[in-house]
């Protein structure tokens, strides 16, 4: 039966998406902060971007596996690799440049009344109450829907996405890989819940509502370190 195959997608797809760094790195300046439906919508747009492009890898490594001879092949694939991360490294370094300027320009520029007349109240759009400039929409869903997109089509993922080619058919294979979406999906809004209403807790909990800004500038230069490297990755390695 087509859909045995599915818990597996969902398992693959899953570990995936919370075991690399990478994915992570570019969430976190956009989730710390915010409540957790608006962090949930955002691990799932996201999941659901990078689900997306390992479906169309997927698809198409079924289609080719017999048609093209790999050996022939070996060159254009790993230069398609190199690009691919080296745009990778580049949002990342994006994505953290943009989480410090709204964690510390954004933020700053906040009258300190504002942040206290907020007192315990949940501050309209999900941030921390007092959070000042945290409340701001760290970008549309667009933007995160393809920067999964993006993600998904770096070759980091390809091991995950090894069993769809040693299925025998496409009923089976786009059972896998749609449960492998699915699985992207549950993980990565999952961890964005819990990561983003956790530090709007913990910053209620201490009394100190700046401390999910403090925690965005952490991840965004987290995100920047981590693009740093696969940049470097793709160009001198």
């Amino acid at each position: 039966m087509n859909a045995s195959f599915a818990p597996g997608g969902v398992l693959a797809g899953g570990l995936h998406a919370v075991s690399g760094p990478d994915h992570l790195a570019a969430l976190l300046p956009r989730i710390m902060g915010q409540k957790w439906h608006k962090s949930m919508r955002i691990g799932a747009t996201w999941g659901l971007g990078h689900g997306f492009s390992a479906t169309v890898i997927g698809l198409a490594a079924f289609f080719f596996k017999d048609r093209l001879g790999l050996g022939h092949n070996k060159r254009l694939v790993a230069m398609m690799g190199s690009w691919t991360e080296g745009l990778v490294g580049v949002s990342l370094i994006a994505i953290g440049l943009l989480g410090l300027k709204e964690s510390l320009l954004d933020y700053d520029e906040t009258p300190a009344y504002e942040a206290k007349s907020a007192g315990s109240a949940v501050v309209e759009g999900g941030g921390a109450p007092g959070g000042g400039g945290m409340t701001k929409s760290r970008g549309g869903g667009r933007a995160i829907f393809f920067n999964g997109v993006l993600h998904g089509f770096s070759w980091d993922g390809a091991p995950s996405l090894a069993p769809a080619l040693a299925l025998s058919s496409w009923g089976s294979v786009l059972w896998f890989l749609l449960a492998y979406c699915s699985g992207t999906m549950v993980a990565m809004s999952a961890t964005t819940t819990l990561i983003g209403e956790g530090s709007v807790r913990v910053g209620k909990a201490l009394d100190q509502p700046d401390i999910p800004r403090k925690l965005s500038v952490v991840s965004s230069f987290v995100a920047i370190a981590i693009g740093a490297v696969w940049l470097a990755k793709a160009v001198f390695f």
